[in-house]
């Protein structure tokens, strides 16, 4: 063991050299606490799985020790592996804001979970958990409720900043108020973890109040067909800026995806959303001229099960997309989804809609903080050293970089699987390297990324199986011909007698040389590809089964 009980330490399990799947933990006493369990998503639309989630058997083995698991907000990429993940947890104690509570609880629901325990954090309030003592901060963020965590120890103090931004007029919350947060930090920081998502843009992130102008201005100018803007579910602001805007140009409004229609239920909860009348249901919105609708719909990014994408390419059942349509994407790429999204607006194009995005209109601002944001906070904060976090590697050492310019004495760049000694008394650096990974959700079972499972489908998708059954006596002598299978490779029936007659022969020699059923498996396995190779191109998975009568 690289480290004692008495240390202060740290450890991300994701989002450190990577964008997305957030997790954090922290060590003192011989406890630890994790802030966020998020989730990332496939960028490759041949994979046989949707979500991956962060490999946490480090904290598994010693999950007694684990006190608590703290969320800072509501997104993804840092609550949605809880799910899954809380029962391998023990059901640890869960602590978040009212909004991200509510969206939890959904998912639980969503997935059959009734055994949780969610406390409620409040503003300007500390929770002691064991030896730790914690205070969120709220930072302006694209969704509600988005907040820094000061973790405080008789070891030092951490600032771990979340998701933010510097908004001047974030429309929903308030922006950040200096004098708190010098209140917030009044016995200094230690260590700040932060945010480096944005760090290679030199200029502002906008404020969202700029884009509810722009908004306003579109909708107030488009007089014929309907209106289609897509958007994070997540992004609260956005949606009451488009149900505003659309109210103000004498629109309604119709949501298209569940993840955005669970997002407005938790968002009323909290008190959000209220007193907008212009809500349409489908069926409503059916009996509406589309000059008036607005169509509000989940798929920034692509995804092919998504409203966007269904409305896009004629999927949907009420509506489809007409040469009058205006299509606007409010939603930045996340990298990986260029391709997938590339080829939604080349179908809007070939419609003849208008498409607007970040690249032609402003209509979508960043929830991250730009180089000047980063400066102002640094100096706000004053941390002794700062550990960049929220990135892949580059985005990292560039955050290591810009800091240094920027007056911070002390840089540590850290990667997933990194255990790192923040003690006072001891000198701040990485003392052991431990297993960390990837996971995916396949069904209702979490497998590792490189499962032979994944590698095998993989295979399967580009070679194709066949099967292949032996009806055979137990004195080695073949009862039928042999029975082949091959849905998922092009075989001419011909060819299959011709394999069939091939196998039938070769039985017969083999059968006489006394060998037992798995070498005969092998040798007829070979064979079968040795003649699919020659004949189509391929060697395709095989599976031979013995039954033996």
């Amino acid at each position: 063991m690289n480290y004692t009980k008495k240390d202060l330490l740290y450890l991300p399990l994701g989002g450190s050299g990577e964008i997305g799947m957030n997790c954090n933990l922290y060590h003192y006493e011989d406890k630890w606490i994790m802030v966020d369990l998020g989730v990332t998503f496939s960028d490759n639309d041949s994979n046989n799985y949707d979500l991956i989630m962060p490999n946490i058997d480090f904290i598994l083995e010693r999950v007694d020790k684990l006190s608590a698991l703290i969320l800072t907000h509501a997104h993804e990429d840092h609550i949605g592996a809880v799910p899954y993940l809380l029962k391998k947890l023990k059901n640890v104690p869960i602590y978040a804001t009212s909004f991200t509570a509510s969206v939890l609880k959904r998912k639980f629901t969503s997935v059959g979970l009734t055994d949780f325990q969610i406390n409620l954090m409040e503003y300007g309030k500390e929770i002691r958990i064991d030896d730790f003592i914690l205070e969120i901060f709220c930072m302006t963020h694209s969704i509600p409720e988005s907040n820094a965590v000061m973790i405080k120890t008789k070891q030092g103090n951490i600032f771990h900043s979340g998701d933010w931004k510097l908004d001047p007029r974030p429309l929903i919350g308030k922006p950040l108020d200096e004098t708190n947060l010098k209140n917030f930090i009044n016995e200094g920081v230690d260590v700040m973890v932060c945010d480096s998502t944005n760090v290679f843009e030199v200029n502002s992130s906008g404020s969202e109040a700029e884009v509810r102008d722009n908004l306003q201005k579109i909708f107030s100018e488009k007089k014929k067909g309907k209106i289609i803007i897509t958007c994070f579910a997540s992004n609260v602001a956005r949606v009451e800026t488009i149900l505003k805007v659309s109210k103000n140009s004498n629109k309604c409004c119709l949501f298209l995806g569940r993840s955005l229609q669970k997002i407005v239920e938790s968002a009323k909860e909290n008190n959000l959303l209220l007193g907008f009348n212009n809500i349409l249901t489908e069926k409503e919105a059916e009996m509406i001229s589309e000059d008036d609708l607005v169509v509000i719909c989940t798929g920034s990014q692509g995804e092919n099960r998504a409203a966007l994408s269904r409305l896009v390419e004629g999927r949907h059942r009420y509506f489809k997309l007409e040469k009058n349509d205006t299509v606007i994407f409010s939603s930045r790429e996340i990298p990986g989804n260029e391709k997938r999204i590339n080829q939604i607006k080349s179908v809007v194009s070939r419609n003849g809609c208008t498409l607007l995005d970040d690249s032609n209109a402003k209509v979508h601002v960043s929830g991250h903080p730009s180089r000047g944001e980063l400066k102002k906070m640094y100096d706000l904060v004053l941390p002794d050293m700062l550990i960049p976090i929220h990135g892949e590697y580059r985005h990292l050492n560039e955050h290591i970089k810009f800091s240094k310019k920027c007056g911070i004495k002390n840089q540590l760049l850290v990667e997933n699987g990194d255990l790192v000694k923040l003690s006072k008394d001891s000198t701040k650096c990485i003392v052991t390297k431990v297993h960390n990974g990837r996971n995916v959700l396949k069904g209702n079972k979490i497998i590792p990324i490189n499962h032979k499972l994944l590698k095998d489908l993989d295979f399967i998708s580009t070679n194709g199986e066949v099967f292949v059954n032996l009806i055979m006596s137990i004195q080695d002598r073949l009862l039928t011909d042999p029975v082949i299978y091959s849905k998922s490779i092009l075989l001419e029936e011909s060819s299959k007698n011709e394999l069939s007659q091939i196998l039938s022969d070769s039985i017969k020699s083999l059968s006489n040389k006394s060998i037992d059923d798995e070498v005969l498996c092998n040798e007829i396995k070979i064979q079968i590809r040795g003649y699919l190779k020659d004949k189509i191109g391929l060697k395709p998975l095989t599976c031979v089964e013995i039954v033996r009568i």
